[in-house]
């Protein structure tokens, strides 16, 4: 009969794998595990509430989950299958400045260029000023589009139909007078602001198979909209 093989200091082998299994793990070791485990689960739980079917029990839980994801976890869900652009959205800044006694009105400035290219300038986390301007160029069109047809109605009826499209946009024309006070403070630092007004404009993109056609297709810039003198808000830039 073949005697258990055991190691130097005479201990079988099955002996000691029956020890190292009863071996327990340290409670602080569960405990950071399970704490480990919580910001997952609240993570999972907001992604599927988040991208869940509308429901009652989503309308209900969809603030909490946004409070978790779009701050940081935002995303543009062009970005894996982008329809190709057309047009060139522009957008240009106009100041109205008190100088020597004199109130003078500076030269339009595109502003949105810059705009779309600053989150390159710090890739690990980008800024999200581009969607801002997103949003203000598909409210000037959607605008642009809704006073046009009100142009077409009967003179009787066109005063109200502009007071009451004014009146539904006019949330976002505040935050457009904030946002431009602010632009117009970085671009004049230390000048006394008095107005700001914004002119948006499209210019459409030669598609990529008439490029090099002869004569080259214009790229006529379009104006979509001009924002009347809109008050400098002071102290917005801080």
């Amino acid at each position: 009969m073949t005697a258990p093989d055991t190691s130097n200091d005479g201990e079988s082998l099955p002996h000691r794998h029956s020890a190292i299994a009863r071996v327990s793990v340290p409670v602080r070791v569960r405990l950071c595990v399970v704490l480990g485990m919580l910001p997952v689960l609240a993570f999972t739980t907001a992604c599927l509430v988040y991208n869940a079917p509308q429901s009652p029990a989503s309308v209900r839980l969809i603030g909490p989950a946004r409070q978790v994801l779009e701050p940081y976890f935002w995303q543009d869900w062009q970005l894996f299958g982008p329809t190709p652009g057309t047009s060139n959205d522009q957008v240009y800044l106009r100041a109205r400045i008190q100088y020597g006694g004199k109130v003078v009105e500076t030269a339009p400035v595109e502003v949105e260029k810059a705009i779309d290219e600053a989150p390159r300038g710090f890739r690990i986390n980008p800024t999200k000023l581009p969607g801002i301007m997103l949003a203000f160029d598909q409210t000037s069109s959607h605008y642009a589009s809704a006073a046009t047809r009100i142009k077409k109605l009967p003179a009787a009826r066109r005063k109200a139909a502009q007071a009451a499209l004014d009146k539904r946009y006019k949330a976002d024309f505040e935050e457009m007078q904030r946002f431009f006070s602010a632009r117009a403070h970085s671009l004049y630092p230390g000048a006394r602001i008095l107005a700001v007004q914004a002119t948006y404009k499209t210019q459409p993109i030669i598609p990529f198979s008439e490029r090099y056609e002869s004569p080259r297709p214009e790229e006529t810039i379009k104006g979509l909209l001009q924002t009347s003198w809109m008050p400098y808000v002071p102290g917005v830039a801080q």
